[in-house]
């Protein structure tokens, strides 16, 4: 019999340990909302806990949050039968590749890195194809995709935050293979896939509280597909995956819409003004319509910007592409931008 400590040293000789930037004074790495969960509507939440449902197994998901959401993401095509929550997009994305560990990987970098690091986890077969100026390359993928096949969308990408067109979704869904896209900033972009689950059996759309709704402690996301895949879903997922005080806070979210929808369009607008700035600075940046903005450099500008960043004590997150910052608040937008301008004023006088 193998020494239990074979397999340890195995899991930490092989796999990655998730890992982020140190928490800063003004951290701007993770996407975050820069505002808070409203102090009212936490009071609210607190008016709603029923002190005899905390000691009980409660329902995940209960009856009233799916309906809110099938409410929210306004199909009439779907039904709650279409719906269900995990304990973050995350944990929703870490299920899916355990229903079908079997069945090879694509991703296409830049792309969120859980996709990868999960996949590996749990030993799927990972093919990484890197986009093309943020289009997926059809023609080197033709003949590799099929219904063994799971693919990885973030739509918006992250971390550019560009859109994929149409076309390109459409030419994935008909290659057979899963396809799963992540609308994690759905909110700051407004285009969805959801609608297209009727006509495609092989999609999926995940989604998160995490980001619009300034709820990424509380651990809750969504995914929308056919019944059959939602069913299969819920008998793999762990029971009672998500807690009574969390469904709480997503269902007072979606009945206070308005109030988020006005700090949506505030983060969209800061989002807009930012890359206005860049791009009259000389940055070549991507038309993000996330939360966040990605501009793409060589080794020794994103190397400079780095350790200005540091130095003010402003955590961004670094790709082998460039830079992703995220839309923080006015003040926090406006320190960014100094950053930038300071560094291209010093590039100038160099010259």
């Amino acid at each position: 019999m193998d020494d239990f400590r074979k397999y340890i040293a195995d899991i930490k000789d092989k796999l990655f340990k998730y890992q982020t930037e140190k928490r800063s004074k003004t951290y701007l790495a993770l996407n975050e909302n820069p505002y808070p969960f409203p102090e009212k509507l936490i009071e609210e939440v607190y008016k709603l806990i029923d002190p005899y449902k905390i000691p009980t197994y409660y329902d995940s998901p209960d009856e009233e949050l799916l309906n809110l959401l099938l409410e929210y993401i306004n199909s009439d095509k779907l039904s709650v039968k279409n719906l269900s929550i995990g304990n973050g997009a995350d944990e929703i994305i870490y299920y899916l590749l355990l229903m079908f560990k079997e069945m090879k990987v694509t991703i296409f970098p830049p792309t969120y890195s859980c996709y990868k690091l999960f996949a590996k986890d749990i030993g799927s077969k990972v093919i990484s194809i890197p986009l093309k100026e943020e289009k997926i390359p059809i023609n080197e993928i033709e003949n590799l995709l099929n219904v063994d096949s799971i693919v990885f969308i973030p739509n918006p990408n992250n971390p550019t935050g560009h859109f994929f067109e149409d076309e390109e979704i459409e030419f994935l869904l008909n290659t057979g293979a899963l396809v799963i896209i992540d609308e994690a900033y759905y909110e700051f972009g407004k285009r969805s896939y959801i609608d297209w689950i009727d006509e495609y059996k092989n999609l999926v759309v995940i989604r998160t509280f995490s980001k619009a709704f300034s709820l990424a402690a509380q651990r809750i996301g969504y995914l929308v597909a056919n019944e059959d895949l939602i069913d299969a879903y819920n008998r793999i997922r762990l029971p009672f995956n998500v807690d009574y005080v969390s469904q709480l806070f997503a269902r007072v979210a979606l009945k206070n819409l308005e109030f988020f929808r006005k700090r949506i369009e505030e983060i969209i607008n800061e989002r807009e003004k930012m890359k206005k700035e860049l791009m009259s600075l000389g940055y070549k940046i991507s038309n993000s319509q996330g939360n966040f903005v990605f501009m793409y450099l060589d080794t020794d500008s994103k190397e400079v910007l780095t350790r200005e960043f540091e130095k003010k004590k402003i955590a961004i997150r670094k790709f082998s592409e460039g830079l992703r910052i995220t839309i923080g608040t006015p003040k926090q937008n406006e320190m960014v931008l100094r950053i930038f301008m300071e560094v291209k004023k010093n590039e100038n006088s160099k010259n």
